[in-house]
């Protein structure tokens, strides 16, 4: 068995359990096979370098699965398994196989589709979600600085017209404001009437011409 290569392996593995290799498989699939009329696709990573990256690529792949499946499988070498998260498989229900020169396990059992199943929530990544809560407070407290700023925008073009105005009600008050009053009922008069002899002269002339005369 060790001769073979890891397709090969796997069709025995899957037709030891009864399963029937499927005669058209999706491209993004390894395998696929049928089991009591059901559709199971298999994606196979060998021996690469199995970064987060890599990893997640492959998770998107069997999700672009999940339309024409009802069982979902990822196949891993023993060797690099330890750097698969079996929680994140889980929360897609993908099943997860190890294998090595020996033999093939099945590490994580993948959950039935169908068509009535409820969506399956991923539970978000801590960083991204630690991300997300300091993006929104950034933004809260910006949308305050920028009402406090529109505020201080307002009270600023109203003090223009609050100086206009009262300009203009100053200029008002000073161009109604009465002149100087003489104080007639103490009978005192001002400085140009005593002791002026011309006050006789323009009295008499007053007279002649018949014109009453203020003094």
């Amino acid at each position: 068995m060790a001769s073979l290569s890891i397709e090969d392996r796997l069709l025995h593995y899957f037709l030891a359990m009864g399963a029937e290799q499927a005669p058209i498989k999706p491209a993004s699939a390894t395998l696929s096979f049928a089991i009591d009329e059901q559709r199971v696709n298999v994606v196979v990573m060998k021996n690469v370098a199995l970064t987060r990256g890599v990893i997640i690529q492959a998770i998107l792949g069997l999700g672009s699965l999940r339309a024409v499946s009802n069982q979902l499988y990822l196949v891993v070498p023993r060797l690099l398994g330890v750097t698969v998260d079996a929680e994140v498989l889980r929360s897609y229900g993908i099943g997860l196989l190890m294998y090595d020169d020996r033999r093939i396990d099945e590490v994580l059992p993948p959950q039935l589709i169908n068509d009535t199943q409820t969506p399956i929530c991923v539970t978000p990544d801590p960083s991204t979600t630690a991300r997300l809560t300091e993006l929104t407070s950034m933004y809260l407290e910006m949308k305050s600085i920028v009402m406090k700023l529109r505020e201080e925008m307002k009270t600023l073009q109203q003090i223009p017209q609050q100086q206009s105005v009262s300009s203009i009600e100053a200029a008002d008050q000073a161009f109604m404001a009465p002149g100087p009053v003489f104080n007639t009922s103490t009978g005192h008069l001002p400085s140009f009437f005593t002791d002026n002899p011309w006050l006789d002269v323009l009295s008499k002339r007053a007279k002649q011409q018949g014109e009453p005369f203020a003094g």
